[in-house]
């Protein structure tokens, strides 16, 4: 798991259109780090293509790379730039938030 923090920190790093898009950031980590050759244009539905992709485990969970970057962002660490991106998963972290307190 700290491999996968340490790739991911070093993409957000290095990109910060990573920072905004879950799915770039999932692709671009399957094509540096697990080694496959992806074509974002190509892929309609992300759920589809992972149900086909790894059935094998040959790929990180997309949700194992989302959770790292959510954490790295709750912690203060390359955070969002686009700010629609900020207010979206800020109304979203206050939802959640008032849902557990309820």
């Amino acid at each position: 798991m700290e491999q996968i923090i340490e790739n991911i920190a070093q993409l957000l790093y290095r990109d910060k259109r990573f920072r905004n898009d879950d799915r770039l950031l999932i692709f671009e980590y399957w094509r540096r780090f697990d080694r496959k050759n992806l074509h974002v244009k190509a892929i309609k539905a992300l759920d589809d293509f992972v149900e086909r992709i790894t059935p094998d485990r040959s790929v990180t969970s997309p949700a194992s790379i989302i959770r790292v970057r959510q954490k790295l962002q709750a912690d203060g660490y390359f955070l969002p730039t686009d700010p629609a991106v900020t207010a979206k998963r800020f109304k979203q972290k206050v939802k959640v938030r008032r849902w557990i307190h309820t």
